[in-house]
């Protein structure tokens, strides 16, 4: 794999998952939580996306099968749903949401799934596998998790370097990347079920 297709691999996902536009809900999520607990939550939050993540490359496929679904279909349908992510991320910042030190599963839902495993991740898994082997996305998706963690563990320090405007900044353009490649996806998917 040469360079230019690794980058074809890697920046799809990791404008998909987006760790550095997850960052400030992050924080404004776990300001009242303790050191120990945030930590905690991170780990949580990371193997709850890995695991959803590696099992929906190779089950993803047999789902559109079963439903009777074409690729184009799917390119379609993703890139709509993906388009609409973007936008609700560019115009009304709804990532940002609160919650208590008392929830439980905090790591599970909304860090694991959705905010770093969701639409727009799944609909990019499926679509990669039309160049990439299974085994390529699935290291690269570790590879962004990877990517993740280390965001989130260093939550702090990169909130006082980056400010919040600056990370606001990065989500926005992460966003508007994650906009173009929706609309990619539609154009392929278009031009996949016109030639059928």
């Amino acid at each position: 794999m040469n360079f230019t297709d690794l980058l074809s691999l890697f920046l799809p996902l990791f404008v998909a998952m987006d760790p550095l536009g997850v960052l400030p809900a992050f924080i404004q999520m776990t300001s009242e939580l303790s050191h120990a607990r945030r930590q905690k939550m991170v780990d949580l939050s990371i193997l709850t996306a890995g695991a959803v993540g590696l099992l929906f490359i190779p089950l993803g496929p047999l789902v559109l099968s079963a439903l009777g679904l074409k690729t184009g279909d799917f390119q379609v349908a993703g890139g709509l749903l993906v388009l609409v992510v973007a936008l609700r991320d560019v115009v009304w910042d709804q990532k940002m949401m609160s919650v208590s030190e008392n929830s439980e599963s905090l790591g599970i839902v909304p860090f694991g799934i959705p905010l770093l495993v969701g639409p727009a991740v799944f609909a990019t898994l499926i679509l990669l596998r039309d160049r990439f082997s299974p085994l390529q996305i699935a290291l690269c998706l570790a590879l962004n998790l990877l990517i993740s963690w280390g965001v989130f563990k260093r939550s702090s320090s990169l909130m006082q370097w980056m400010g919040l405007t600056g990370t606001k900044v990065v989500s926005k353009l992460a966003a508007l990347l994650l906009s173009a490649y929706a609309v990619m996806m539609i154009r392929v998917g278009i031009t996949s079920i016109v030639k059928f």
